[in-house]
């Protein structure tokens, strides 16, 4: 799972410090108000944070339903939840073209 996730300030504020960063190195010039560009960071990173969210609650259901069921030649007991969703996760975002 992914742990805690940031709240919606937590994000705004990586969204400004990036934006004033780049700015700031010469990295980046804009050619839009930096406010809309901030805004567009802030949609990026939640829409990011959704994603994983939503990966992270499929490969739980996922890992639980092949723990039920078991593996050929493994006890069921020995199966651990967390490694098995950890690689359903891997494997679902692998499939998506998402980085963990």
């Amino acid at each position: 799972m992914c742990g805690m996730r940031p709240s919606a300030g937590q994000i705004a504020r990586v969204a400004d410090a990036l934006v004033r960063r780049l700015v700031a190195a010469d990295v980046v010039t804009l050619d839009a108000p930096e406010e809309r560009v901030k805004a567009r960071f802030v949609a990026l990173l939640t829409k990011n944070f959704d994603d994983e969210e939503a990966i992270d609650n499929e490969a739980l259901a996922e890992a639980e339903k092949l723990v039920r069921k078991g593996a050929p030649g493994v006890r069921r007991e020995d199966l651990d939840l967390r490694k098995v969703e950890q690689l359903v996760k891997q494997r679902i975002a692998k499939a998506r073209g998402f980085v963990l």
